[in-house]
């Protein structure tokens, strides 16, 4: 004869089923929270590729013309405008960056054309460029995106342009 034997109880049953609804929503509560956190860290990290790319690409495109007269200021659509002068097979062309309904904008013509600056290619999502030149001839580029980061590129073109030395 058995005489020990297990009853089953009705709270077993409800605390094995809790104990799993539990560990359910703390799963769910944990994923939930790690979602949130990997779209933030998506979205900035879009932004600051958009500024660095941004201001890479403009550094190469002003090391490409540092040339004298090859770097300058000209009106834009929305403000001022970077204007790169250089010659294709003996040719003068100009190129235009600026910012157009809300995109770094490059438009590429001859010298002689005038710039139609809704023909331009847009290149990344930006939503300002300002450009300052100082007394030096240091050439300050800021630029902004949608969320209001901003980042500064200062640059100080060729001794030959401003008559100062390099450092």
């Amino acid at each position: 004869m058995n005489r020990y034997f297990r009853k089953s109880h009705s709270i077993d049953l409800i605390f094995t089923i809790s104990l799993f609804c539990v560990f359910a929503l703390s799963a769910l509560g944990v994923t939930a929270a790690g979602a949130v956190l990997y779209q933030k860290t998506v979205t900035q990290e879009r932004q600051d590729y958009n500024l660095y790319t941004a201001l890479s690409y403009l550094e190469q495109k002003l090391k490409s013309c540092d040339q004298e007269g090859g770097i300058s200021l000209a009106k834009g659509p929305d403000g001022n405008a970077l204007c790169l002068s250089q010659n294709v097979n003996e040719v003068p062309y100009l190129t235009y960056i600026y910012v157009y309904e809300g995109h770094l904008t490059e438009l590429f013509i001859r010298e002689d054309q005038e710039p139609d600056f809704s023909g331009g290619t847009p290149l990344l999502e930006i939503d300002s460029m300002e450009l300052e030149q100082t007394s030096t001839g240091l050439l300050r580029l800021t630029l902004t995106e949608d969320g209001g980061n901003s980042q500064t590129l200062c640059w100080q073109p060729s001794a030959s342009e401003t008559g100062g030395e390099t450092s």
